[in-house]
């Protein structure tokens, strides 16, 4: 049997319960990096470090952005970001050394230093993506798995991970944060302008089934049991779970919905990637044992939605 994972819980001040003032965040987030590798050595580098500190005490009045790890400060749930760091990779007093560098790099916050408010909008995704990876795994260890791989350390599944004397399964996390279609309407509410705009109703149930067909198509790799998960943001919830709990999606028999000619010329631009689509994704979501849809609240806790059983264990 595969070895489980060796994971650091060692205590550190990043974890204490606390909500701070948005005037004094900056300040005590300076004294939590100083006291934490996970802050100090993946999230905020010496590097960044400077320019962040700058970007934050200038305001931004065009999109509002704000540090997650900040925002997190202020709330009082800074320790589920570090704590998953902390755990799957710090060994001692820092980094360990198999972290795969394509990781540390999409997990330095540094998205809003880029000027353009859209495309920090888009780097903000690529951060928070990779730490809900991380967060899926700690997550599952609290249902009782014991993860024993991630491709934050090495090449495979996002997570490799079982049941006490069980067979190792393999997972590959998705996650849909605010849109971007939702973002320009933030955009334009900032600006003055109006922010009526109509919403397909086909949209956002074909963008869930898009990221599960992402996560299942690379778990066609993987040996043993296979579970695509799709972790949807508390914010862009309301996009789906009307369409979930009426079953709007047949999994057996898969199919995008509806002809909305936005979503052709996404789905246009997908196909270089993905040229079997869509004819090939009852294929695809067969080779999986199970789909797990994940709902992800504002402070970053997590839980299972709905379950759907692909092919026989």
């Amino acid at each position: 049997m595969r070895r489980d994972m060796e994971t650091n819980t060692e205590p550190c001040s990043c974890m204490a319960p606390r909500a701070a003032d948005p005037e004094a965040a900056l300040e005590i987030l300076a004294v939590l990096r100083s006291e934490c590798p996970a802050i100090r050595g993946v999230f905020l580098t010496d590097k960044i470090w400077p320019d962040f500190q700058k970007w934050h005490r200038e305001p931004d009045n065009v999109a509002l952005h704000r540090s997650v790890l900040l925002l997190a400060l202020q709330r009082g749930h800074l320790d589920r970001l570090t704590s998953p760091v902390h755990r799957y990779l710090i060994g001692g007093e820092s980094v360990r050394r198999d972290v795969r560098q394509q990781y540390l790099m999409d997990l330095r916050e540094r998205w809003m230093l880029h000027s353009d408010a859209s495309e920090r909008h888009q780097k903000s995704r690529i951060f928070l993506s990779r730490l809900a990876e991380l967060q899926c795994a700690e997550w599952l260890e609290g249902q009782g798995w014991l993860v024993t791989g991630l491709e934050a350390l090495r090449a495979g599944p996002d997570i490799e991970a079982r049941m006490e004397a069980g067979p190792v399964t393999a997972f590959e996390v998705k996650l849909i944060g605010t849109e971007d279609e939702d973002f320009g309407m933030i955009l334009k509410s900032l600006a003055g302008g109006s922010v009526a705009a109509s919403v397909s109703p086909y949209s956002g149930v074909n963008y869930l089934i898009f990221r599960a067909y992402e996560a299942a198509r690379q778990l066609a790799r993987a040996a043993g049991r296979r579970i695509a998960v799709v972790a949807v943001a508390e914010a862009t919830w309301w996009r789906f779970h009307v369409r979930l709990k009426h079953t709007w999606i047949d999994w057996a028999n898969p199919r995008f919905l509806g002809q909305d000619p936005k979503w052709e010329e996404f789905l246009k631009k997908q196909r270089s990637r993905y040229p079997g689509i869509p004819g090939d994704m009852a294929a695809v979501f067969g080779g999986c044992d199970a789909l797990w849809i994940l709902r992800q609240s504002d402070d970053y806790q997590y839980e299972l939605e709905c379950l759907v059983a692909m092919r026989s264990a």
